[in-house]
């Protein structure tokens, strides 16, 4: 009998952002060119960097053949990630952002792979995002922590209006979404993970992995560290509170006037569902007119459709909404 012949591997393009990160970068794209089970790609932007950073990114390329990298003037971390899905190539099925300083453990894109894989087998088309939780670890990768999972809830698009529970560096998708975010990026200011939270969960389907597959180096140059108190995380997060004046109703009319056309198109109802889009689309008309309108204000506050993770967060956002304030 002939042997079997072995399943053609998938194709993943890795997407990183480099910017001046010239001390962790090896060590974290060793740890992405070891994957297993999948074909790995790297495209890297050098986001401005300094001569440090330019000269491991060509080492790297003139040392493997499936590193790409391109430079470009500083446009911070949203916009460089941005850059990257328009330059992403089309012929992958899957893609990751990475970021610089992280490393990954060898089966994490297999790992986002086959859950991909599996919603695919039964909606064909559907725009899909995997994201996953993370191990923290310091600087020199000494100490490590497991931290409870953001999602104890279903992810949705009611739940990516008020909060991103997929981390970019965790971020698997497919072509479908690739194409979709990369034809309508955001004209204002707004993440980039967000931004592919709330799109493939309005478009598709989000799938969160509980488990952990890579390491997310805490360091000075790090925005959050990895809060181990208690006193640590309430202070975050009421300085995370502190940003968000209007910041969700303004992200929320972003996504509106980006999708417009598409967002009562029957033609995405054989991807989300035709009850679910139209409650997304009551949700999102909402959040985007409720600070001028009462009436909207009272049945934001009341949606159910609409809510945080944590109870207690999700309690003071529907004090916050009802103030006017997000």
């Amino acid at each position: 009998m002939e042997k079997k012949a072995k399943t053609k591997q998938k194709c993943v393009q890795v997407l990183l952002s480099a910017y001046y990160g010239e001390k962790y970068l090896p060590a974290q794209l060793d740890s992405i060119l070891a994957q297993k089970g999948v074909r790995v790609s790297v495209l890297i932007r050098d986001d401005g960097s300094g001569g440090g950073t330019q000269r491991v990114l060509r080492r790297y390329a003139k040392k493997h053949a499936n590193v790409s990298v391109y430079a470009g003037k500083n446009l911070g971390v949203a916009k460089s990630f941005f850059d990257l899905l328009a330059h992403a190539d089309p012929a992958c099925g899957y893609y990751a952002f990475a970021d610089q300083d992280d490393v990954w453990m060898e089966g994490k894109l297999a790992r986002a792979v086959s859950f991909l894989e599996r919603i695919e087998r039964k909606y064909p088309g559907r725009p899909l995002l995997y994201a996953g939780n993370v191990v923290y670890a310091s600087g020199s990768l000494q100490i490590q922590e497991t931290v409870p999972s953001r999602c104890s809830r279903k992810p949705s698009f009611g739940n990516a209006l008020t909060e991103n529970i997929c981390m970019g560096c965790t971020q698997v998708f497919n072509r479908r979404l690739l194409e979709l975010a990369a034809s309508r990026l955001p004209a204002g200011n707004i993440l980039h993970d967000w931004w592919m939270y709330l799109t493939a969960a309005y478009f598709g389907s989000v799938l969160f992995d509980q488990e952990a597959y890579m390491l997310y180096r805490q360091h000075k140059g790090n925005q959050i560290g990895m809060q181990r108190s208690w006193y640590a995380r309430w202070k975050n997060r009421l300085l995370h509170f502190a940003s968000l004046r209007h910041r969700l109703s303004g992200q929320a009319v972003l996504f509106r006037d980006a999708y417009a056309e598409l967002l009562d198109s029957p033609a995405q109802d054989r991807y989300a569902g035709r009850y679910r889009n139209r409650r997304n689309a009551r949700s999102l008309a909402l959040l985007c007119g409720y600070r001028t309108d009462r009436k909207k204000k009272i049945r934001l506050v009341f949606d159910k459709n609409v809510y945080r993770q944590n109870l207690l967060d999700d309690l003071a956002y529907r004090i916050l909404f009802l103030s006017g304030y997000l």
